[in-house]
């Protein structure tokens, strides 16, 4: 059995997996993911190595993160991503993308994301 299968097979997912990798290489730092999610440091850990999955509101807030980070995409590079949620922001009353999401304003991040990708 491989490592992958054992970790499948722990209770742990490869998707989600995939899923806080793709998050964190746009420059969400885990512990930003954490508090953005409402989790705990060791649990985002644990989600990125696969040993569990997230529950509930988490797992929610982890897909619209994700959802904001693929509609960057549509127009930034992974370095722009991370400039861009880093970056104070006019049209978020100057505020920083990133410190919305960690005090869990995601839909006004969501919405700010979808305008950048062209989509209001």
């Amino acid at each position: 059995m491989t490592d992958r299968n054992r970790r499948h097979e722990a209770g742990g997912s490869l998707t989600y997996m995939r899923v806080i990798e793709d998050i964190t290489r746009s420059g969400i730092t885990q512990g930003e993911l954490a508090k953005a999610v409402g989790a705990g440091s060791r649990s985002v850990q644990n989600w990125a190595s696969g040993q569990n999955s997230p529950r509930g509101k988490s797992v929610t807030k982890l897909l619209d993160l994700r959802s904001i980070v693929d509609l960057l995409g549509e127009s930034y590079t992974e370095e722009g991503i991370d400039i861009w949620l880093h970056s104070r922001n006019r049209n978020l009353d100057m505020q920083r993308p990133v410190d919305l999401l960690v005090e869990g304003r995601i839909d006004e991040v969501l919405d700010e994301a979808r305008w950048v990708a062209g989509g209001m």
